[in-house]
């Protein structure tokens, strides 16, 4: 199985390079590789005028129609996500599934008004990819706060969760 990761509209090149090898870190043992794979444009359906956000839920599905196989899809995009009556989300993921979505919007230092930072961007969007990931292999939240499975309601939450699972969930995906 090969996780592949679809930019969907634009990501920084530096961030899609990057990450592989650190998801690869995560799910080596059920994974053989982890590539870039296409670009995929975010369909004019997916953006909400009055909330000024793409709707998480179209582009996840847009995605989805667009992917075959059993391979995962990590789909990375810049667009301000929300679903249903959430302000705002970080990701979303089939449970399970094979594909997972990750803005770095709002996982972007810049957002909220700091200067731009590199490490703190590839951190912070490492640990929601291994999340969304974790949810399209089937992992559920874990209300451990330092396992990276934990739900992050603030980017305070996702600062403060490791990149690692926990022991419980780390039992739950490899069996």
């Amino acid at each position: 199985m090969i996780i592949k990761i679809v930019e969907v509209g634009d990501v920084p090149e530096k961030l899609v390079r990057d990450l592989p090898q650190r998801l690869m870190g995560s799910f080596a043992l059920l994974v053989d590789d982890c590539r870039m794979d296409e670009t995929v444009e975010i369909p004019p359906t997916a953006y909400d005028v009055l909330r000024e956000q793409h709707n998480a839920d179209v582009l996840l599905d847009h995605v989805r129609c667009r992917t075959t196989g059993n391979d995962k899809v990590l789909a990375l995009t810049n667009a301000d996500l929300f679903h249903s009556s959430l302000n705002f989300v970080f990701g979303q993921a089939q449970c399970p599934g094979n594909v997972a979505l990750v803005s770095i919007c709002r996982l972007d230092p810049v957002f909220y008004g700091y200067p731009p930072n590199y490490e703190l961007l590839i951190e912070r969007t490492t640990k929601e990819a291994i999340h969304e990931l974790g949810h399209a292999f089937g992992l559920e939240h874990c209300e451990n706060t330092g396992c990276v499975m934990s739900f992050s309601n603030s980017i305070h939450e996702v600062d403060k969760k490791s990149t690692f699972l926990c022991e419980k969930c780390r039992k739950k995906l490899y069996g």
